[in-house]
């Protein structure tokens, strides 16, 4: 009998079938290992390309909301009041003695001339309210006040001086000397407008901060962005800890406001063959109108240097956890891996303020692996 085994298996074992079958029994293990790796291997993958993009992301949200914050407080500071106030360029008055008749100055100009407002550039002398709008590609769009007025507040960090008495003036004298700029015709509603529209702009520029406080503080955007798109951050108050707190302490930037309270401005009547001399009507804002005048907002020097950083941007290194395996290996322990990225914000100047002199919303976002 046992002879008849052996032959059986000796048989078995000549036969081709039996030489391929063999083999592949013994490397079955192997191929399933291959397998259980592979699948491991693509899950890690998975687990890193998802948290980089959540990291990449969420410091995208964030420098987005501080871009389009800086860009509109730039927007109010220049270009909005000069819109406006451009309307008013094909008013003119008539010079002294000629009621009716054109004259060479505006209602543009009188407010122009007296410092109520920057103009764009090039010329910001007489016919300002004539300069070419720039080309979209323009880095500079060159806001300033007429011929050197409010030298004091035309600078990074402005400081206040008023021009009479305590009174800022907001219609020129020496144009109401010697042209028709009569007070309840044309005066009084220029003026009026005048106020109404630096009063939205500071309401404007109000919602704006609020915004962008809120949505900042404690990197609120940069957490909530990270926790909807990592796979591994279950606890949005808890989530993306090292990366939020290097972000935060780049996000205490603010643009401070510049108001003014006590306000002239000086009108003159036709009373037919010869005009009255320049007459001045004051007001306070903070009685009159229940607030003081907005007339725009700048960066303090800790938002400078917060900014000059930014421009080169900021490394964000995040650790994130990985997933159990079918080994029993814990992979976050022994390799603690992490996802990177640099992110930053830039305007077309070395200062990286383009908020306040010379206003130009241009800020925009740049990232880096």
């Amino acid at each position: 009998m046992f002879k008849q085994w052996g032959r059986a298996a000796v048989k078995a074992v000549q036969n081709n079938r039996a030489q391929i079958l063999l083999p592949a029994v013994l490397l079955a293990p192997i191929f399933i290992l291959v397998i259980y790796l592979l699948f491991e291997t693509s899950k890690v993958s998975m687990y890193k390309i998802r948290n980089q993009f959540a990291l990449d992301n969420a410091a995208y949200s964030q420098m987005s909301s501080l871009s389009t914050y800086l860009n509109a407080v730039a927007y109010t500071n220049g270009n909005m009041p000069y819109r406006v106030m451009k309307s008013y360029n094909s008013d003119f008055l008539s010079p002294k003695g000629a009621a009716g008749s054109k004259g060479q100055y505006t209602v543009f100009d009188v407010f122009y001339q007296a410092g109520a407002f920057p103009a764009l550039g090039p010329n910001h002398g007489k016919d300002a309210g004539n300069n070419p709008n720039p080309a979209p590609a323009s880095d500079n769009w060159d806001y300033a006040y007429y011929q050197g007025r409010r030298k004091n507040w035309n600078k990074e960090l402005p400081t206040d001086s008023a021009d009479e008495d305590g009174f800022y003036v907001l219609t020129s004298k020496e144009i109401a000397d010697t042209n028709f700029f009569p007070s309840t015709t044309i005066g009084i509603p220029s003026l009026k407008q005048y106020i109404t529209a630096y009063i939205l702009l500071g309401q404007i520029y109000q919602s704006q901060t609020y915004s962008f406080v809120d949505t900042s503080r404690n990197a609120r955007m940069f957490r909530e962005a990270y926790y909807l798109n990592s796979p591994s951050c279950k606890s949005q108050s808890n989530c993306a800890r090292d990366s939020a707190a290097t972000m935060a302490g780049y996000l205490n930037i603010s643009a401070k406001p510049f108001e003014i309270d006590k306000v002239r401005a000086y009108f003159s009547e036709d009373i037919g063959t010869s005009m009255t001399d320049a007459y001045a009507i004051d007001l306070t804002m903070s009685k009159d109108v229940n607030r003081p005048l907005f007339q725009f907002a700048y960066l303090e020097p800790s938002s400078r240097d917060r900014l000059k950083k930014l421009r080169n941007g900021i490394i964000l290194q995040q650790p994130y956890q990985l997933p159990l395996n079918n080994f029993n290996i814990n992979l976050t322990f022994k390799y603690k891996p992490k996802v990177r990225t640099q992110v930053g914000i830039q305007c077309p100047r070395s200062n990286n303020n383009c908020v306040w002199p010379n206003p130009i919303s241009k800020y925009s976002i740049r990232m880096k692996p």
